[in-house]
C-alpha cells in the first residue's frame, strides 16, 4: 500500500497573469510548457470544470518557480458529453498542441477520450474514477490518476455497507459516473457473498424521487449507497427519503455530495449520511489549499477531493519537465513521472507514487488507509476515523 507520511512543504509562490480561458505563470527559466484542461464548463455539472481550472490556476502559481518552468494554461469546454469531449479534446490536441491533459473529470466523458490520447502519445492525468481510463497493460501507457479508482472506492464501500448486516439498496445518478459506481458495487458485493436488495436510477436534475424510495422501502432496504454524480440530486434523494420515512441506518455516497449538498438539504438529511475518502478533507492539506481557493476566488473549493487530485498532478508533471528540460520530449517526460521519487501537495507526500506497470496514485489496500466523512449539526465536515474504526 503506498503509504501517507506527512511533512512540512515550503514553497515560494508566483503570481500568474489571467485571462480568458489561458493563464501564465512565469519562472524565468526558460523550459514552457502548454497545459490543456479539458471539463464541462456548460452542461449539467460545471462544478467539475471550475475544479479542474481553478486548482490548476493555483497549483501552477506555486510550483511553477520551484520547479523553474514556465505555465501556459488552455481550456477546452467539453460540453459535459462524450461527444464534447471528443471535439474538446482534438482541439486541444490539433490546434493548441498542448502538451499534456488534464481531464475529463468526469467518467463517461474520460472513457470517450482515453484511446484518442493513447493513440496521440501525449501524457494526460485523470481525476475521473472509471477504472477503465487507465490501461496498465498498455505499453506505454500515457494516463496518469491521481485518484482513487472505482474499483478502490466500490470495494471499501461495499465492507461499510455490509458491516452492519443490514438490507442494502443502491441509488445512482443515470450517466456514466453513476453507472459504473453501480455497478462496481454490485460486482464487489456479489464476489463478497452478499446481495444487492434494489437498485434504483434517478435522471440528473430530477425534482423527485419519491416512488424510486417507495421501491427500496417495500425491498426492505435499511442502508444505502448513493453513486450520484451532484450534489444537488443527492439532496432529491435524501429528501425523498425523509419524506417517504425511508428510516436507513446508513446511507453511504461519495465525495460529490460536496457540491451543495449541505446548502439544499437539512441536518435530518445528512444524520447518518457519510462517505469515504483516502484523503483527510479535514486535514491541514486541504485546509491550507482551501483557504488559499477562498483567497482568490471568493468562495471555498466545490469538490475538494478533485482539488487534491489536480495539485498532485501539477506537481508530478512540472517535476517530470524540469528533469527532463524539454516538454516535447513525451517519451521521457512518460518515463520521468514513472520514475519520481515522489508527489507532493502540500503536507502529504507520497513516495514512489507511480511506476512503469503502475500509473495509479493510491493503491489502498486495507482499512485503516481511508477516511470516515460527515456532516455536524451545521453541516459543517467532520473526520468520523478511519474505515477501521469505523466498522469494528
Amino acid at each position: 500500500m503506498k503509504r501517507l507520511a506527512a511533512v512540512a512543504v515550503a514553497a515560494t509562490l508566483v503570481l500568474a497573469a489571467c485571462s480568458g480561458g489561458d493563464d501564465s505563470s512565469s519562472s524565468g527559466d526558460g523550459t514552457t510548457v502548454k497545459i490543456g484542461l479539458v471539463g464541462p464548463e456548460t452542461g449539467a455539472a460545471p462544478q467539475f470544470y471550475t475544479d479542474l481550472v481553478r486548482p490548476t490556476e493555483l497549483a501552477v502559481k506555486e510550483l511553477s518557480e520551484k520547479y523553474g518552468v514556465d505555465v501556459e494554461i488552455v481550456t477546452a469546454d467539453d460540453q459535459g458529453t462524450p461527444d464534447g469531449a471528443s471535439i474538446a479534446v482534438q482541439r486541444l490536441l490539433n490546434n493548441e498542441d498542448v502538451d499534456v491533459i488534464f481531464g475529463p473529470p468526469q467518467s463517461g466523458n474520460a472513457l470517450q477520450v482515453s484511446e484518442v490520447i493513447q493513440r496521440t502519445g501525449r501524457p494526460v492525468f485523470s481525476p475521473a474514477l472509471a477504472d477503465e481510463i487507465i490501461e496498465n497493460g498498455a505499453d506505454p501507457n500515457w494516463a496518469f490518476r491521481t485518484n482513487y479508482s472505482n474499483t478502490d472506492l466500490s470495494t471499501v464501500v461495499t465492507e461499510l455497507l455490509f458491516s452492519g448486516g443490514g438490507t442494502v439498496g443502491v441509488i445512482h445518478s443515470a450517466d456514466g459516473y453513476g453507472q459504473s459506481g453501480a455497478e462496481t458495487i454490485e460486482a464487489q458485493a456479489e464476489a463478497a457473498g452478499y446481495d444487492v436488495a434494489a437498485v434504483e436510477a434517478i435522471q440528473p436534475g430530477a425534482t423527485d424521487f419519491g416512488p424510486g424510495i417507495a421501491r427500496l422501502r417495500a425491498a426492505g432496504v435499511d442502508t444505502v449507497f448513493l453513486a450520484i454524480t451532484s450534489g444537488s440530486d443527492t439532496a432529491t434523494v435524501t429528501r425523498a427519503m425523509a419524506q417517504e420515512n425511508l428510516g436507513a441506518k446508513l446511507v453511504v455516497t461519495n465525495a460529490t455530495i460536496l457540491a451543495d449538498f449541505s446548502e439544499l438539504a437539512d441536518p435530518a438529511q445528512w444524520e447518518n449520511l457519510v462517505f469515504v475518502d483516502t484523503r483527510d478533507l479535514t486535514g491541514s492539506s486541504i485546509t491550507a489549499i482551501s483557504e488559499e481557493y477562498e483567497a482568490e476566488y471568493g468562495e471555498p473549493p466545490i469538490l475538494p477531493t478533485n482539488v487534491h487530485s489536480v495539485y498532485a498532478a501539477v506537481d508530478a508533471y512540472l517535476q517530470a519537465v524540469s528533469e527532463v528540460g524539454d516538454a516535447r520530449d513525451f517519451d521521457a517526460i512518460r518515463e520521468a513521472i514513472e520514475g519520481l521519487e515522489e508527489i507532493t501537495v502540500k503536507d502529504d507526500v507520497y513516495p514512489n507514487p507511480f511506476s512503469k506497470d503502475d500509473h495509479e496514485l493510491y493503491d489502498p489496500e486495507e482499512a485503516s488507509g481511508w477516511f470516515v466523512l460527515g456532516f455536524d449539526a451545521s453541516g459543517t465536515l467532520e473526520n468520523r476515523g478511519t474505515l477501521a474504526d469505523f466498522v469494528s
